[in-house]
């Protein structure tokens, strides 16, 4: 309600809003039909293309998740490889490490006082490649 219009009866207002659709109505009437097709038309072709769009992005992101499922498995493989190594590495210097203690001690039975071996045990002067080199040619 607008401050000029006070002391004004509803009747008024019933008036001004059937005068105002009237307007509109007849506005309408005139080129609606074909602002309506117009419009329409717009928006299908807007919804095609948006139609368009989402398919696209849909199948570039299940290229993604593909690619990236592949990366996560690359990963997996790598990792169990290095565990495998790892373990391998593990396995050959405590053989190594018996070894030597089996050979030191029948030396010091023979000998029969204290040996010092000076050559270090595998697992601390080989590395992962060189112990899988030797393991690839056993």
């Amino acid at each position: 309600m607008d401050i000029r219009d006070f002391g004004r009866d509803i009747s008024y207002y019933r008036e001004k809003s059937a005068v105002s659709r009237q307007k509109a109505a007849e506005r309408q009437g005139r080129d609606g039909g074909e602002r309506e097709t117009v419009e329409k038309d717009d928006w299908d072709e807007k919804l095609k293309k948006w139609d368009e769009q989402m398919r696209r992005i849909r199948e570039e992101n299940r290229r993604e998740q593909k690619r990236l499922q592949e990366e996560r498995l690359r990963k997996k493989r790598i990792q169990k490889k290095l565990r495998e190594k790892l373990a391998w590495k593990q396995y050959l210097a405590r053989q190594d490490e018996i070894h030597q203690m089996n050979e030191k001690i029948s030396i010091e039975r023979a000998v029969g006082e204290d040996v010092y071996i000076e050559k270090p045990p595998l697992s601390k002067s080989l590395s992962v490649a060189e112990i899988m080199a030797i393991c690839s040619k056993a």
